[in-house]
């Protein structure tokens, strides 16, 4: 049934490309077209679930189909290119004063929203304003609450910002785009006067979305979401960079890996979500056109920001005890994760961050940490002690207490579908009643904490180690129930401290490297969530109809579209014929 609808899906987007559609909009062919799917949680039983609406700051709302490139940053950053990292945008520049307390910034002359209205200071302090005072309900509105004392338009194309506290990563951290990292500014002249928490943000005979990138939403629906080339975007029309030789981009629900397969052997897709080692090899054998950022050759991608772990909401028992966790620890083999769930492409981790080469200058240096809190021994003779130790008991293989079962239900991100079953024997070995579920609701469960367990990247850092341990920050627990930001639920006042005095010491300051061995004392001791595996993006770059897709040898932005860099490939992407 899922292979009519999907193809009734794909005739309907491709004859609205060539112009069948009745709303009289641009031929535009397929080999001008990219086709990609929606990411979960945006779709669901095969519809885009936000069709019908564009605000950014929604809790849950990810959407990987407009915002996360559309709203255009004041800088991106680059972790794998050679030589400039930081990509100035529409930002020229910033500088902070000599206590990180003040930062004004510098923005490009020429800027416009697509309606012609001018983007300007006064758009970047609405947008912080207006997120503090929607604090906490917005996503980055407890950031802003907590470091913003005021920002102030000093002229059209200079603002400054107060800081509550020293920050010298702030322009890094929210107004910079990288992997899932920047906070959008809206434009005050459409937002202002509307209430966020429920403003749609969305009406396409008013020209709705206003975005400053360079397409236009022209339709969007359950079963799909359009947007078109716009010839007046302004970084064209100053000479900052040329329109984009995509004219037309195409979203197309949530699908499973085996459509995702067919999809892009067929060439009836360019692009998609991250795929298996075993799914994306098959693309590989059958479409000579598809490629990799490492080619035909594993790991078939590139590591990502988003190192996996199994997180736990560490409000609730029994989970909420620090020795169960760690006992939970000594029961996976990340070895064998490795080599039965990725057929052996890829690496493990040890910590919850992204072996990326700037943050190895603090990793490398905690080794006796780890040779104190050993995260990486596989031993179920130690699960054993710890369980006996805390009055649970082995009755017919499965760990009791007053009668009670130890379950362990791991809720999952559908991208790791394939390393769980192997966790969850290795669980269940070590005397766990452990299973998981793959449901339609799970990141819903993960924010409000209903998934007592589960398994996610652990997203945050990129070039130093404070953006990941500031997730673990008590500020962002929620009770259960209540929606949170970030879902790990767990609280250490020292803990907090020392992230507090992170926030204030540059990335450079030989104090921050002392500064990061007693947090991760503490993480390591306290084991919040668990590292597992380090993340790689898998995903195929079909060449069919469009090449210059970054490699390993041209990294000059990673590949993934519902990263907020995606801008930098459409840039880059050039027909194949």
């Amino acid at each position: 049934m899922l292979n009519y609808v999907l193809s009734g899906l794909l005739a309907c987007c491709l004859l609205f490309a060539c112009g069948g559609d009745v709303n009289d909009e641009a031929d535009v062919p397929r080999n001008r077209s990219l086709i990609m799917n929606c990411t979960p949680p945006n779709t669901c039983a095969g519809q885009i679930q936000d069709y019908d609406s564009f605000n950014p700051f929604l809790p849950g709302s990810i959407s990987s189909t407009g915002h996360n490139f559309l709203y255009e940053p004041l800088y991106f950053y680059n972790p794998y290119g050679k030589e400039q990292n930081l990509i100035p945008w529409i930002a020229t520049g910033h500088e902070y004063n000599d206590d990180f307390t003040e930062v004004t910034i510098h923005l490009r002359e020429g800027v416009k929203w697509s309606d012609g209205t001018p983007w300007t200071a006064a758009d970047l302090v609405f947008t912080i304003d207006m997120l503090k005072k929607n604090a906490p309900v917005l996503n980055a509105s407890v950031d802003m609450e907590l470091w913003v004392a005021e920002a102030s338009v000093v002229e059209d194309l200079q603002a400054k910002i107060a800081l509550k506290s020293p920050n010298p990563r702030f322009v890094f951290e929210y107004l910079t785009n990288n992997f899932g990292n920047g906070i959008p500014i809206v434009p005050k002249h459409i937002w202002e006067g509307e209430d966020a928490k429920t403003f749609a943000n969305l009406d396409i005979q008013r020209g709705w979305p206003v975005v400053s990138g360079p397409y236009r939403l022209v339709r969007s629906e359950p079963q799909q979401r359009i947007w078109d080339l716009r010839q007046d975007w302004w970084a064209a029309e100053i000479g900052f960079r040329r329109l984009p030789r995509v004219e037309r981009l195409i979203y197309l629900p949530y699908v499973d890996e085996d459509k995702r397969v067919q999809l892009l052997i067929s060439n009836q897709m360019d692009t998609c979500l991250d795929l298996r080692p075993s799914n994306i090899k098959t693309i590989l054998d059958q479409n000579p056109d598809v490629s990799t950022w490492t080619g035909r050759e594993p790991p078939y991608g590139y590591l990502d920001w988003w190192p996996i772990a199994l997180g736990f909401n560490n409000l609730e028992a029994p989970f909420a005890d620090a020795e169960i966790r760690w006992a939970i620890n000594y029961a996976i083999d990340r070895q064998q994760l490795v080599e039965v769930g990725w057929q052996g492409a890829g690496t493990y981790s040890l910590l919850p961050f992204p072996d990326f080469p700037p943050l190895r200058r603090f990793t490398d240096q905690i080794g006796d940490l780890l040779a104190r809190y050993p995260v990486g021994t596989h031993d179920p003779a130690k699960t054993e002690e710890i369980m006996q130790r805390q009055g649970w008991s082995l009755e017919k293989g499965i760990w009791t207490k007053e009668g009670t079962p130890f379950k362990i239900t791991i809720d999952l991100h559908p991208n790791l579908h394939d390393i769980v079953p192997v966790l969850v024997e290795q669980l269940r070995r070590a005397g766990f009643d452990a299973g998981f579920r793959m449901t339609s609701d799970y990141y819903t469960r993960m924010t409000v904490g209903d998934a007592r367990a589960f398994l996610i990247g652990n997203s945050g850092s990129v070039r130093d180690p404070y953006f990941t341990l500031r997730l673990y920050h008590s500020r962002y627990v929620q009770p259960t129930g209540t929606a949170a930001i970030y879902f790990w639920r767990w609280q250490n006042t020292h803990f907090d401290q020392i992230i507090d005095r992170m926030a204030g010491t540059a990335p450079d300051d030989p104090q921050l490297l002392e500064h990061f061995r007693q947090a991760m004392e503490i993480w390591l001791r306290e084991l919040p969530s668990i590292p597992i595996l380090q993340w790689y993006h898998r995903i195929p770059h079909n060449e069919t109809y469009w090449q210059n897709w970054p490699t390993a040898e041209t990294p000059y932005i990673n590949s993934a579209y519902w990263a907020r860099t995606w801008l930098l490939v459409l840039l880059q992407l050039e027909p194949t014929e």
